[in-house]
């Protein structure tokens, strides 16, 4: 590694803290992003079901399967306040206080649903990958960061703009509810 005449960096330059960095270092985040595709069929019916109020992605990432009930009912009820279309990536118990507008995947398409003329809002746990995608496409974000680089990357995120953080294990659903609401109706 000592002898390495280039660094490419999964990260861009303007969504960084300041720091001295060495001549050889290149940015390379966003690299990955591409176009959306077309949705599956019945995805893109619910999809298009949401009017103009258009529909929120949901995701905390593909390490996370499940959730304790009761962070998932309060997730839930947020959701259910919203007059969004909810694409959920749920793998665990049916929350009891989901709300009709919700739909839960086991899977989702998370850049094509990010590139959808119709999203709003991208709930997400700040993975690097989700957030250089919401990036690309002009989604903003709702963090909920949970463990590594995540706390990192939504306050970057927080700092520039783009999104506004919740912590996992405080949040209410009324603090879930008011921050969906910020992002998707403060136009700047």
């Amino acid at each position: 590694m000592g002898k390495a005449q280039i660094w490419l960096i999964r990260t861009y330059w303007d969504f960084e803290f300041p720091r001295p960095l060495l001549p050889n270092f290149e940015f390379v985040g966003g690299l990955h992003c591409k176009p959306a595709k077309p949705l599956p069929k019945e995805m893109e019916e619910f999809v298009q079901s949401s009017g103009e109020n258009g529909i929120v992605v949901f995701t905390l990432g593909s390490m996370i399967k499940t959730m304790p009930e009761e962070r998932a009912n309060t997730i839930a009820s947020a959701l259910a306040q919203i007059p969004q279309k909810v694409l959920w990536r749920f793998d665990g118990k049916k929350p009891d206080t989901l709300g009709p507008n919700t739909r839960l995947y086991k899977w989702i398409p998370q850049n094509d649903l990010l590139g959808h003329p119709k999203t709003k809002a991208f709930v997400t746990h700040g993975g690097t990958n989700g957030i250089y995608e919401a990036i690309h496409h002009g989604i903003p974000m709702v963090g909920i960061p949970l463990f590594g680089d995540q706390p990192d990357n939504i306050a970057h995120m927080k700092t520039k703009g783009a999104a506004v953080s919740l912590d996992f294990h405080t949040m209410s659903s009324t603090d879930l509810l008011n921050a969906l609401r910020m992002v998707i109706n403060d136009t700047s």
